[in-house]
């Protein structure tokens, strides 16, 4: 089986984020199968002489699919965020004629693939897809992300001035991310705890946008400025960008992994946690119940008191955290690559079938 695969996302913003991690995982699994030659190409138009053609991307204002389609073609969708909350991605014209578009090119794809069975639902829901075209395959995380000998945390904290205890986050402040909830939250278990620390990690929090005014940086300019007033800039870490090798140290050092988002299309940094022993505590929304399973404790991400409670009763408890912390581990071990790349195969084979 030849494929054609698009790398498209490792050349540009997406590279260090979610679809990269996808994409260039699933790129090395394939290559590691003798019976698969893949032809790796960076646009959206397709090579000849291949049997199949994958985009493991799709994107809602930009056109990422070729109106057209020689060969059968398989692609992937993360999330619907922007569709569930348009207020925080503004479409404009553009993005509107090319949503059109793309939702016309998806009608021809002869498979979808998914990370939840949520994203399933919201993809039949918001894109009109069939479900029988779609294929839930989640997602996995890197071997490096495990637990780290005390040497090597020493390393780290002592690298960032890292505290005792800290409440980690990491990624975006998009809208869908419910940072300020998360603000709001930790400034009211400091009056608890007056020496916990937050890390809120990504290259995003380090961004200047009081002058800006653009609907995306809305929510980090609230969070900013909720940090300024609350008086919390000396407990809010916020390092940038780290690498991965300093993040594994990070989630290994964390007192707890806070997932407040108001939805996701899966959670990769829960997993990633989980296999390092954090402790993880999530919303309810979207894809993380599924990832999370009982290896966790979730929330309603606009229930603040309930938040505050549960880490009221985690922090004050160290059994309780070494019980989330060993289940976390537990659960990691469901998720690999070679599981994600072999039913996607999978797919790839049932599409040729059905040719």
């Amino acid at each position: 089986m030849t494929v054609g695969f698009c790398t498209l996302p490792l050349k540009t913003g997406h590279k260090n984020r979610g679809i990269g991690v996808y994409t260039s995982n699933l790129l090395a699994q394939f290559k590691q199968n003798p019976d698969l030659k893949v032809v790796e190409f960076e646009t959206i138009n397709p090579p000849p002489n291949v049997d199949l053609v994958h985009y493991p991307w799709f994107d809602f204002y930009f056109r990422t699919l070729p109106f057209f389609k020689k060969k059968p073609t398989v692609v992937t969708i993360h999330d619907t965020i922007p569709l569930i909350f348009k207020e925080g991605f503004p479409a404009g014209l553009r993005g509107k004629i090319n949503l059109w578009l793309q939702k016309l090119s998806l009608q021809e794809c002869k498979a979808i693939i998914v990370n939840s069975q949520d994203s399933k639902k919201n993809v039949t829901k918001y894109l009109a897809v069939p479900p029988n075209k779609i294929t839930v395959t989640y997602l996995a995380y890197s071997r490096d992300f495990k637990i780290l000998s005390e040497s090597q945390k020493l390393k780290i904290k002592n690298k960032f001035n890292l505290q005792d205890k800290f409440l980690l986050f990491v990624g975006d402040a998009n809208y869908s991310k419910n940072l300020p909830f998360l603000i709001d939250s930790f400034k009211k278990i400091t009056e608890k705890f007056p020496d916990l620390k937050l890390s809120l990690v990504g290259e995003v929090f380090l961004k200047k946008v009081e002058n800006i005014d653009h609907p995306e940086l809305r929510s980090l300019k609230e969070t900013s400025q909720k940090i300024k007033d609350f008086g919390l800039e000396d407990k809010v870490f916020r390092p940038g960008w780290i690498s991965d090798d300093e993040l594994v140290g990070f989630y290994n050092l964390a007192t707890l992994y806070i997932q407040p988002s108001l939805y996701e299309g899966f959670g990769f940094p829960v997993l990633q946690a989980f296999a390092c022993g954090c402790p993880v505590i999530s919303s309810n929304a979207g894809a993380l119940p599924e990832v999370v399973g009982e290896a966790g404790i979730v929330f309603d991400p606009r229930d603040q008191d309930k938040l505050v409670n549960i880490l009221t009763a985690v922090l004050n408890d160290k059994t309780i955290l070494q019980k989330m912390s060993q289940l976390g581990l537990e659960r990691a071990k469901k998720f690999s690559w070679e599981k994600t790349a072999q039913e996607t195969i999978k797919v790839y084979e049932k599409v040729l079938a059905d040719k």
